[in-house]
């Protein structure tokens, strides 16, 4: 579900197969263009189905579509998080991930945020759409399988060893990210290739999660050799 004209604008940019469309009488000549898939409703009912305190008139729905493990080998970048549990904070780190990397992977597993909420596509501000999308019930037999078909594997961790500056950054790869609370489990971190940390001052405990990996992103996109005149 599309909620406010930004990421229904957005989706709609990057030829996104939008199904209906509901809006209100007000922001009815806006899209009259997409024709019969525009459906005009009072603002109330808007506001009772959207998750916004103030919605802004426009809803609009798109396919969900969901990716094979085997198909995220095809990404270059392929983000894990692990327990992430808000939403802001994963949008976050889809919208680096398109930042920084042509094909963008994200693998989902138990307790962590579901990536097609209201809130974490608004965060993304409708690019989720651009993200093969993978749900797994185990992360860990989720990573062996990746090992397997030649993923690199890596993890972020506060204050470990593994300068991410110093990191090798072969593609496709994938990047675990805790939350701030629980972190990345010992059974978990078995099964990665290398642990990277960012080197901080002693005197912050860690970073929030979606500015830590966004900032090892952009680390690992230039150590794969996406340089300035790379930009896509």
């Amino acid at each position: 579900m599309l909620e406010g004209r930004r990421s229904l604008d957005q989706a709609i940019a990057l030829g996104e197969a939008i199904g209906t469309v509901f809006v209100t009488e007000a922001r009815f000549e806006n899209y009259r263009h997409l024709g019969d898939q525009v459906r005009v409703v009072p603002e109330r009912r808007l506001a009772q189905v959207s998750s916004l305190t103030n919605t802004d008139g426009v809803i609009g729905l798109a396919p969900l579509r969901l990716a094979s493990l085997a198909f995220l080998a095809n990404q270059e970048c392929i983000l894990v998080p692990v327990g992430l549990q808000d939403p802001g904070n994963l949008g976050t780190l889809i919208r680096s991930a398109l930042a920084f990397f042509s094909q963008v992977g994200l693998l989902v597993g138990p307790k962590t945020v579901d990536p097609f909420s209201p809130k974490v596509v608004r965060a993304t501000t409708g690019l989720i759409s651009l993200v093969a999308v993978c749900e797994v019930d185990d992360y860990e037999q989720s990573l062996v399988e990746l090992g397997e078909i030649g993923v690199s594997r890596l993890a972020l961790l506060p204050h470990k060893q593994g300068n991410l500056a110093h990191a090798r950054s072969l593609t496709p790869l994938a990047l675990l990210v805790g939350s701030e609370a629980h972190g990345i489990e010992d059974a978990l971190l078995e099964h990665c290739d290398a642990v990277v940390s960012i080197p901080q001052r002693n005197q912050v405990e860690s970073l929030n999660a979606g500015v830590a990996g966004s900032i090892a992103l952009f680390q690992l996109a230039q150590a794969a050799g996406y340089s300035d005149g790379d930009v896509r």
